[in-house]
């Protein structure tokens, strides 16, 4: 056996963070969890942070538990999700806490910043869907509640720079993740000049891009001395984490395959060449990303199982804790659902009483209210399947190429019925795994960075390190 190259992937998801080795010997990756830690928002004031000093520790406890127990790390990379960033000074601090997406600053902004620049003509420029959670938007509010902003801030960095900037010193813009902002020119993939000027967003506030799968430094000397560790390489790989995870996809082909990335959202969508800027894709919601490499990924949220989530903490909370792995065999217990909900459906956006929500949702609409746990969970996981089932249908329409096979991955292809639900609701065969996609395609970019891995093999080291499960429809319900 070759050598093994081990690395870090620090992924920070919605409620909780991660710190995951990676050790690769030349033909698969082995993934182990060595620090997580919970990723919660402050509420302060009536708004909703970031705690940046809290995870950077947790992110420093990663790697120091990482290098005594496996010795000398190679190099580090972070995910997150998309949207969110921090304001540096011109000294290169930190300017206050980051805002969380979950933060209600734009909604008092929203109908100006739409006047000025209407959703559609959004769309057409950028690619990316308009929502006030996007970081134009939140831009947008902070100049307007504080002008000074424009002279105290140098620039921004999305969240995943702006961690690596903390452990670096090096600031940079990793395209991935900023092909979520709302700012760059769906073309050209620059600043788009039309946004900013119509907005009044100073360009100089989006600092120098690079690609994903970039060395940029070496982790901060003082930061190896404090950790007990050697000048780890620092790298910005595929920092959305939907990009990781899609750049962690085992396709054997892509023409005809599209991918569900399956978690707390779900992300349903297919690689593209370029973006898709049609009337039929804004109206469908599907929204245009950059990928690793190059090419584009056209795809539409979709609450994912978040609903499940919080029906297991309504029930947790009323003295009933069930894992997720008891739901979904009661709901496999049960027969075919007799009700379906709207998974987008804004009243499901909130924690709170989610089987009282989906209950009353049923009531509305004229449906059977689900009488036990089971009929709940398989009206949830049903209407998750129907819901990729008809954004499966939308993209072959927007895209004009027939969907053969689908992809799914992430933590949410651990219930195996939602996976032979969407089977059944698509008509398509599902190949599900990698678990670990967002990790697993962090490390993967890392590697080809390092030029330790020659990126056209990634596919064939996923399905040599991984588990791949294929669903086939036991009824096709396409009506073909």
């Amino acid at each position: 056996m070759g050598k093994r190259i081990k690395l870090l992937a620090v992924d920070l998801g919605a409620s909780s963070g991660r710190v995951i080795l990676g050790t690769y010997n030349g033909s698969s990756m082995v993934t182990e969890e060595v620090h997580r830690f919970a990723n919660t928002p402050v509420q302060d004031s009536g708004h909703l942070y970031w705690n940046v000093p809290a995870l950077l520790q947790e992110i420093k406890q990663g790697i120091k538990l990482a290098c005594q127990a496996h010795g000398e790390i190679t190099s580090l990379s972070v995910d997150t999700w998309g949207v969110d960033y921090g304001y540096l000074d011109h000294a290169g601090k930190l300017l206050d806490s980051p805002y969380h997406y979950r933060d209600q600053r734009m909604g008092k902004y929203r109908n100006r910043l739409e006047e000025l620049l209407p959703p559609e003509e959004q769309f057409r420029l950028t690619g990316n869907q308009p929502d006030p959670i996007n970081t134009l938007y939140q831009l947008f509010a902070d100049l307007q509640e504080n002008p000074l902003l424009q002279e105290r801030a140098d620039h921004i960095l999305m969240m995943p720079d702006l961690f690596l900037y903390l452990l670096s010193g090096t600031a940079s813009a990793e395209k991935t993740i900023l092909s979520t902002s709302g700012l760059l020119d769906a073309g050209t993939g620059d600043p788009s000049s039309v946004v900013l000027g119509r907005l009044g967003i100073p360009a100089g506030l989006i600092p120098l891009r690079v690609e994903a799968g970039t060395a940029i430094g070496r982790l901060l000397p003082e930061l190896c001395a404090e950790l007990g560790c050697g000048p780890i390489r620092v790298i910005a790989g595929a920092s959305h984490d939907t990009a990781s995870a899609v750049a962690s996809i085992p396709y054997m082909e892509k023409e005809g395959v599209a991918f569900i990335s399956c978690g707390t959202w779900s992300l349903v969508g297919m690689e593209t060449k370029a973006p898709v800027l049609t009337p039929a894709s804004y109206k469908y919601g599907f929204t245009n990303e950059g990928c690793y490499g190059s090419g584009n990924r056209l795809l539409k949220n979709i609450t994912g199982l978040w609903l499940l989530q919080e029906t297991r903490r309504t029930w947790a909370e009323a003295g009933e804790v069930l894992s997720f792995g008891e739901l979904s065999t009661l709901a496999g217990n049960e027969g075919a659902a007799q009700s379906f909900i709207q998974p987008n459906d804004p009243v499901f956006s909130t924690p709170g009483d989610m089987p009282g929500r989906i209950a009353e949702y049923c009531r509305s609409t004229g449906q059977r209210v689900p009488e036990t746990k089971g009929a709940m969970v398989r009206t949830i996981l049903e209407s998750l399947a129907q819901s990729y089932a008809a954004a499966i249908q939308e993209l072959e329409e927007i895209t004009g190429e027939k969907v053969r096979k689908v992809h799914m991955v992430g933590g949410g292809i651990q219930n195996k019925l939602l996976c032979q639900l969407t089977a059944d609701a698509s008509g398509r065969e599902i190949i599900a795994g990698p678990v670990e996609a967002s990790a697993l395609g962090n490390l993967l970019v890392q590697l080809a960075a390092l030029g330790e891995l020659d990126f056209s093999r990634a596919a064939e080291i996923v399905a040599a390190s991984e588990t791949l499960t294929v669903y086939r429809p036991i009824n096709d319900n396409r009506g073909e």
